[in-house]
């Protein structure tokens, strides 16, 4: 249900984009224009944030002499701190406020889309082989009317007549075959699957062949592939560009596709692997070469680097000197946090990139990629409005010295 809803929210809104032929391209494109849509938040969030840390600087020596005047009394230190925080004009619950507002988006925007992206994957993954399906069935139907003359029918049930009539003059053969293997008494699946095989692979090979090529070039036609990745919605690593049934049913849903038509699900495993395998042997090589797992994992660390710069600020020694022990202590624990999270995001990108889609893996760098770039351009942005209030200040403060 959610995934469903997630994939109807965000499929329009990628789709906005489909003028770009290739699919990976559509989310790169996407995802610059969804950052840029939200980088004045961003930005003012980071502004926030570097303003409440300067302030917080620059009344951490007032701080001092009021806990150092009122060391035996917590009640009075508190209410002087509060007095010092509302004549200088400092909100303590500001920068919490917009750094919540914007962790908030973030992740509503990151789990929705991340859920969208996978339900996509599944929709596009599950039509793919219907199309696939039908391109084969096509060639397989045609040619078999023309090699055994029948008449050609609306449902195909006089192709389907004539394959179970020769799966059925094999049954023997295939029933002494499996009693051969050591099978002492095959099941009637068992004989019907053997003798399957016996058409597949002699009375009809031919035909299967042909039809097997039409499958594979509609293939080609309609794959989503990206640069270096054979399919997007399989992983940038080492698995399989085309994937086997078990595979596909998970990568699909296919149970949910079909809404629990056991007959068809059936129908589909009993299939798959014959009207694939020409797809499955020419992508049976690594879909991907890691290359956006270790961006992912590269620049989601830069991005939290510069982030970092932004909100902090380095302190100078005299500075230092005043904080009391305790906040220092509070700081140094916030530092560390800081720390760790800086090199825990990007093992958790890396996770995500090798668990799905190479699709989900773009939105991932470029995400990544833009939040370092919109980064970078803030924290210059913030230290040129930071100087000129300084300028400003200092040519108040001559102007007042002078008179």
């Amino acid at each position: 249900m959610l995934a469903s809803w997630t994939t109807d929210m965000w499929s329009p809104i990628i789709n906005l984009f489909s003028f770009i032929p290739s699919y990976g391209f559509m989310i790169i494109v996407f995802t610059i224009c969804l950052k840029i849509i939200l980088s004045p938040l961003d930005f003012w969030q980071k502004k926030v944030s570097r303003a409440s840390t300067l302030k917080q600087q620059k009344l951490q020596p007032e701080i001092a002499k009021i806990q150092k005047r009122y060391a035996n009394n917590t009640q009075m230190i508190n209410q002087k701190t509060m007095e010092l925080y509302k004549r200088e004009g400092y909100n303590v619950v500001g920068s919490c406020l917009s750094m919540l507002l914007n962790l908030a988006i973030t992740l509503f925007i990151f789990i929705t889309l991340f859920l969208g992206l996978i339900g996509i994957s599944q929709d596009k993954t599950y039509n793919q082989y219907l199309e696939l399906e039908t391109a084969y069935n096509t060639t397989f139907n045609q040619e078999m009317r023309e090699q055994y003359n029948l008449t050609a029918s609306d449902d195909n049930s006089d192709v389907a007549n004539q394959l179970a009539l020769l799966i059925s003059n094999r049954s023997e053969e295939a029933r002494q075959a499996l009693i051969e293997e050591g099978i002492a008494e095959p099941s009637a699946e068992e004989i019907e699957a053997r003798a399957r095989e016996l058409v597949y692979s002699q009375d009809i090979a031919t035909i299967v062949d042909s039809a097997q090529n039409s499958a594979s070039a509609k293939y080609e036609e309609i794959k989503d592939n990206w640069l270096w990745v054979d399919n997007i919605w399989r992983p940038d690593t080492y698995v399989s560009g085309f994937p086997a049934f078990n595979d596909f049913a998970n990568i699909s849903n296919l149970k949910a596709q079909l809404n629990g038509d056991d007959a068809r699900y059936n129908e589909i495993q009993q299939n798959f692997d014959i009207i694939t395998a020409k797809i499955q042997s020419t992508y049976s090589s690594w879909n991907g070469y890691f290359i956006l797992v270790i961006l992912a994992g590269v620049v989601t660390f830069l991005s939290m680097t510069v982030t970092q710069m932004i909100t902090t600020n380095k302190k100078d020694k005299t500075q230092q000197q005043v904080i009391p022990n305790n906040q220092q202590q509070q700081q140094n624990q916030m530092n560390g946090a800081t720390k760790i999270m800086k090199w825990v995001m990007p093992v958790i990108m890396i996770i995500f990139t090798i668990s799905y889609s190479a699709a989900f893996a773009l939105y991932i760098v470029m995400n990544s990629l833009m939040s370092f770039i919109i980064s970078l351009i803030s924290l210059k942005i913030i230290e040129k409005l930071e100087k000129n209030k300084k300028n400003k200040e200092d040519k108040i403060k001559k102007v007042s010295y002078s008179r």
